[in-house]
């Protein structure tokens, strides 16, 4: 595959997965919170406290996603392995470790709020379907890494090498 239509798919998708994700976060999980409302009108009061934190948990995936898109500038201008792209995969990593620390809150959270209040409104599938996404941030975070480290090092062999030309 080219070099440019290699970059053309990436940056495709992750301007499709940007625009997936506002879905996600301004239609679909706002329609959800008003029908979980609809059938348990005792909880009202959590929608607006949740659904703000639902945009928050969004904002460090978008955070990933600039700093993809830079990687993808970056290599696009024949410079894959710089230093700029392993400090943008270290972000990424760190990103995605944030989210995963915010998801973990807020469901201990979202517990604590059931339980004091008891509410009985805290599906079994709630917290199964957050630890899935926790272990997919944190392998995300691991994959970053790891992909910073190898980047790191290919641009230190790279840098030996136009000093010994």
């Amino acid at each position: 595959m080219q070099q440019k239509t290699l970059i053309s798919w990436l940056k495709a998708i992750v301007v499709l997965f940007a625009l997936l994700l506002a879905v996600l976060l301004f239609l679909i999980v706002p329609t959800m919170g008003w029908q979980a409302t609809l059938r348990a009108p005792q909880a009202s009061f959590l929608f607006w406290p949740c659904l703000i934190f639902i945009w928050v948990l969004g904002s460090p995936v978008y955070l990933m996603l600039i700093e993809a898109w830079k990687v993808c500038g970056r290599i696009a201008s024949g410079r894959p392995f710089c230093a700029g792209n392993a400090r943008s995969f270290v972000a990424i990593g760190q990103y995605s470790l944030l989210d995963c620390g915010l998801l973990f809150a807020g469901n201990a959270a979202l517990a604590a709020v059931n339980a004091l209040q008891k509410l009985h409104i805290y599906p079994a599938g709630i917290p199964l379907f957050s630890l899935l996404l926790i272990f997919i941030g944190l392998a995300v975070s691991v994959a970053a890494a790891t992909l910073s480290h190898l980047i790191y090092k290919a641009c230190e062999i790279n840098e030996e090498n136009q000093l010994t030309i």
